[in-house]
């Protein structure tokens, strides 16, 4: 899978399947309720587009479970896997001037 970044966004979303949030990189399916934040023209237009939330931290494998409520502050990637392509929010620890997480809602 391959990942090109678009731009930041902050946004509350619900987990709608964790079965590959065992393992670093986590993917976890995901439903965007609110965009918070973003750095991207329109991003309400992404809003219903984007479906997953991969991270490469740590802190977030097996964190999530499907029907959790998250916040989550991350790059909009367009993500590509062989013949099929969407969008998602991407955290990582390799961008030096934003600190990207994501965490439960109450």
């Amino acid at each position: 899978m391959t990942a090109k970044e678009i731009g930041d966004v902050t946004l509350l979303a619900r987990i709608t399947d964790h079965s590959q949030g065992l393992v670093t990189p986590a993917l976890y399916g995901v439903e965007v309720t609110t965009i918070l934040a973003a750095t991207v023209d329109e991003p309400d237009r992404f809003a219903r587009r984007i479906t997953h939330l991969r991270s490469y931290l740590g802190a977030c494998t097996g964190t999530f479970r499907t029907g959790d409520t998250v916040h989550v502050a991350g790059k909009i990637v367009h993500l590509h896997h062989g013949d099929h392509s969407g969008f998602g929010v991407e955290l990582t620890p390799w961008n030096t001037g934003t600190s990207y997480l994501a965490n439960l809602t109450g």
